[in-house]
Formats: C-alpha cells, structure tokens, sequence
C-alpha cells in the first residue's frame, strides 16, 4: 500500500511538472511579446508595436510578427518601418567555432524616408538609438545580417508634384560580422545587395566589410543601371524644375575606407537624353525657359556619336571630411561632349591600397599581384640593362670597324 502511494506521488509530481512546463510554454509567447512592446515603447522619437511573437525552441529562436515603428506626433503619415517578420536565432555554424553568435533575417521589410520641411514632417531614423534597443531585444552578437523581399522609399508629400522614389524587391546578405573565421583578412565580412528601382534600375553592391571598428572599413563595388529616367520625372519636377522625355541612367562606383581614409569615385553615365519636349508641356513660360536651357546644356556637353553625358567625380579624404572635386566633374563633364565618351563599367581604379598604411597589405589576392608586378618589374630592368648593353656593344664594333 505504501509503496503504491509513493508511485502515484512521482506520477503526480511528473504531470504537475509537465503541465507547468506546458503552461510556460503557452503563455511565453504572451510574455515576450510584452516584454518586445515595452522596448519599442522606449525608443526616442518613434513609437512601436508587434502582434505576435512565436517561439522556436528546437532552433532556439523566436519571431517577432507584424512590427510596425511610428514617428510620435503624426505628422508623418507613413510609418518608418514595417516588417512582415524579424527571425532572431542562433546561428548553428558558429557553435561548430565555440561561438556563441546570433543571425537575423527580416522578411517583407518596408522602410520609409520622409523629408518634410520641419523635424517634425521628416523622418529619418536617427533620433533613436536603434542599436540599444536591438541589444535588448537580441543580447549576443550577430554574424548574420539578412533581408528579403525588403521595399526602402523615399518621399516627400510637401512639393508639388509630391516625391515617391523606391527600391523594391530588396535582398541583402552579410555574412561573418563578428569575424569568427578569416581572422587574419583585414575585410573579414561579406556583403551581397541587390534591389530593383523606380525606373525599372538595377542595383547591384558586393564588397568586403568589417563592421567590428568603430569607424568600419569597406572596399565596395556598386553598380546600378539602365533607370529609366522618365520615371524620375516627380523627383525632378518637384526638385529642379524639369523633366525628362527620355533617357537612361547608370551609375558605377567604387569605394575603398580604411580607419576612415575614403577614396573612390562615383560615374554617372546618362544615355538616350532628351530633357522637355515643346509640344506636350503645358508649363508655365519660366520653366519652359528654364527646362530649354536645362536641355541646351546636355546637348552642348552630351556625346554626340555615342548619344550620352557623363562625368566622373573622384572622392578622397576623411569620412569626416571627405572631398568630392566639382571641378573634376565639370572638367570630365565636358571631355565627354567633345573628346571621349565613358566605358559602362567600372574602370579600376579605385582599391584598399590607396588608404592603406604603406606598411599593410590588403589580403592575399594583393598580396600576390604586389610580387607579380614587383617580379615585372625587375624584369623589364633586366630588359633595358641588356638593350644598353648591347647598344654599347654595337656602338663599339662600329667604331672600331670604321
């Protein structure tokens, strides 16, 4: 009989501990989700709420559902960001290096920049603090960045016409942000975006990052092409005060930053321009004039043979103070009208050497092209000090033939 009484008491001792662990594991979710609203409520200057956050103990993850961050005071009738999920979990292959790093994905994110005329009608994202909030809501380190599907825009609903500018089908990938492999790479980071814009443009960044230093270093290529430009009409109308007919834009880049040392260029490429058209715009006579010398301008400066405008502006100096050349771009304005057109590519010329210290080297790749062209150098010395010689030796059996 006793010992009957003992076996139900440790029946009745598992059960109450599986229905309590059953409870906690209903009523988590409840908690959490909470625990997330109190965050955003915190956030300077911006107002946040979830729906949902559904809890994911055999990958140790939860999901944030249907985030949605407000600007306070309404006077921005967009919010700043919303995001269909947020999955933030621990990242599996980190664990295989005794790391302990977390990834992030966001899916369907939407994120909307306002410029008004007052703070108040802009927004913009700076008056939070976001990182504090993500280190409460995320408390180890990420090695994993992701977005998918992601919509990022850009209005303006005080000019006339009203400005609505975007990228849509956003995809970004970074990788190895805590460096728990490559260790001895200078850019030890992967990022990969790709996005298509209003105009039908696509944008295409790649690069190597590390995001660890206060002052990140970065060594991009980016490339957005063939936007069509009629589509930028608002943006221009509401901003320069004309529009375009027709044409194409593409834009190449390359920029290398080390401790804050920047050095690149930026290479729009215009194509197929046509700026106002007499017949169809009803504007007043001011802006007719000024779309007309708007349109005489392009057409001095344009490449008639190749049918485009272009420049290069080079960018050298301190993130903090970084130098953009007007006067290049003017110069290299106008060699495209009437010298030479540019390439509809990346031309080189940017890398980390330039903001390296002299003592560093790049990564391996470098590394090995600084001994190829040390190799052909001492080549082509070796070269010239047997053509001297052989000079030297002609030079002599002529004179002493004759």
């Amino acid at each position: 009989m006793l010992k009957k009484i003992k076996w139900n008491w440790k029946k009745i001792t598992l059960l109450s501990i599986v229905v309590v662990l059953i409870i906690a594991r209903l009523m988590l979710p409840y908690f959490v989700t909470n625990y997330v609203n109190k965050v955003l409520a915190d956030l300077k200057g911006y107002t946040g709420k979830i729906e949902d956050v559904d809890i994911a103990f055999y990958r140790g993850a939860y999901v944030i559902k249907e985030l949605q961050l407000d600007k306070t005071g309404n006077k921005v009738p967009v919010p700043f960001v919303k995001c269909n999920a947020i999955d933030l979990s621990i990242e599996w292959r980190a664990l295989l290096h005794l790391k302990v790093k977390a990834k992030v994905k966001l899916e369907q994110l939407v994120l909307n920049f306002v410029t008004g005329p007052t703070k108040e009608t802009s927004q913009s994202g700076k008056e939070a603090d976001w990182t504090k909030a993500l280190d409460k809501l995320l408390p180890i380190q990420v090695n994993r960045f992701e977005i998918k599907k992601g919509l990022i825009t850009y209005k303006d609903f005080h000019t006339d016409p009203k400005v609505d500018i975007y990228l849509k089908e956003l995809e970004l990938i970074a990788t190895n942000l805590s460096n728990i492999v490559d260790k001895q790479k200078i850019l030890p980071s992967s990022l990969y975006l790709s996005s298509t814009s209003i105009g039908g443009g696509k944008l295409l960044v790649t690069g190597g990052l590390n995001v660890l230093k206060e002052t990140p270093d970065a060594d991009l290529n980016i490339k957005f092409t063939d936007v069509d430009l009629t589509a930028m009409n608002q943006f221009t109308k509401a901003y320069a005060k004309f529009d375009f007919e027709r044409g194409k834009l593409s834009v190449f880049s390359q920029l290398a930053m080390i401790d804050g040392k920047v050095d690149g260029y930026v290479k729009p490429l215009l194509t197929d321009l046509k700026v106002l058209s007499w017949t169809k715009e009803q504007d007043p006579p001011l802006n007719e004039l000024w779309q007309a010398t708007v349109g005489l301008v392009i057409d001095i400066v344009k490449n008639h043979p190749k049918d485009q405008f272009a420049t290069k502006v080079e960018i050298h100096g301190d993130i903090k103070n970084t130098k953009v050349n007007v006067w290049d771009a003017i110069i290299n304005v106008l060699r495209n009208g009437f010298i030479e057109a540019f390439k509809k590519n990346f031309d080189e010329s940017t890398n980390l050497e330039s903001v390296l210290p002299q003592h560093e080297e790049p990564n391996d790749i470098n590394k090995e092209q600084s001994r190829k062209d040390k190799r052909e150098k001492r080549r082509q010395e070796r070269k010239e000090k047997n053509d001297t010689k052989k000079q030297a030796q002609n030079k002599y059996k002529e004179d002493h033939n004759g």
